[in-house]
């Protein structure tokens, strides 16, 4: 009953989560040095003339995904709570 009247608010949330990780990777791939790259900025260069390296894609979504999943395991009856209760 209340996803029609939601479903604008999780477009504008779907929206800056969009923008916001895009302007990281652009900012991580113009500013970072040399030597020092970010997993995001790393994997858009793993193409080459051959393909892309898909085992290095794999493994880097994956040390990319495993850090955000930790948090969300720890903190998720804290995130329900605050649902429940109205204050998130």
């Amino acid at each position: 009953i209340f996803l029609p009247s939601i479903k604008a608010g999780v477009g504008v949330a779907a929206f800056f989560c969009f923008m916001f990780s895009w302007v990281e990777l652009l900012l991580a791939k113009t500013l970072t040095a040399v030597a020092a790259k970010p997993i995001a900025a790393t994997m858009t260069k793993t193409a080459s003339s051959a393909g892309y390296e898909l085992g290095l894609l794999a493994a880097a979504g994956t040390l990319t995904i495993i850090p955000g999943a930790i948090v969300i395991y720890f903190v998720r009856n804290y995130i329900a709570k605050g649902f429940a209760l109205g204050r998130v």
